[in-house]
């Protein structure tokens, strides 16, 4: 009787270690599957995208405008942003505000002053650029390049949709001006103007 029962114990113990290393092989089956389905897709940028940007001065109003896109890629993993570069066209720049405010001064000279040497100095950087470095669901860091500066700066907010061989992407980064040499030479004047310029992304861009 005693025979039996270690019989049937060995039995029992046998096949629950068979049942274990099936469920092991079967969950290791599932997840690698799962990898081999999370796919790379890379997109050309659309020269129509653009970038939002907003300039304030202390306590005053603000102006806003856009800046469009020269070129750019990024390539989409499992939903977030693996790769990516762009370039936009700093001679691109124009404002989008309300008229109130060139009642003293029209929009050209606006432009004019801000692609000069006071601040983005245009003709000698005519671009400025952005390099994805790393990303999360919600957020993307890089190298962000103006006036030959580099550095380190992080997109917030960032949504992307990807539909059809289309896709379309947003996000904002706020930057500090002075790090990149944009610093209005008349200091009394720099010192009313908010270090701070905030820029809206807006990205659409097809399947290569």
């Amino acid at each position: 009787m005693k025979t039996r029962l270690i019989a049937s114990l060995l039995i029992l113990g046998l096949f629950a270690c068979n049942n274990s290393n099936k469920n092991e092989s079967s969950d290791s089956r599932e997840q690698v599957a799962n990898e081999d389905t999370v796919t790379s897709v890379s997109y050309a940028i659309d020269t129509t995208s653009f970038v939002n940007w907003k300039g304030s001065m202390i306590g005053v109003y603000a102006h806003e405008g856009t800046i469009g896109f020269k070129e750019g890629s990024l390539t989409i993993t499992g939903g977030i942003v693996s790769e990516g570069a762009f370039i936009v066209d700093m001679s691109s720049m124009v404002t989008t505000d309300d008229d109130a405010l060139y009642e003293m001064a029209p929009r050209e000279k606006l432009i004019g002053h801000l692609q000069s040497d006071d601040f983005f100095s245009v003709e000698t950087f005519p671009t400025a650029s952005f390099t994805v470095k790393s990303a999360t669901e919600g957020s993307i860091t890089g190298d962000l390049t103006i006036k030959g500066v580099t550095n380190e700066e992080t997109v917030t907010n960032v949504s992307i949709d990807e539909d059809g061989g289309k896709l379309s992407a947003s996000g904002n980064l706020t930057f500090d001006r002075q790090i990149y040499g944009i610093s209005y030479k008349n200091t009394m004047g720099d010192m009313v103007l908010a270090d701070e310029i905030e820029l809206r992304i807006e990205l659409l861009a097809t399947k290569k």
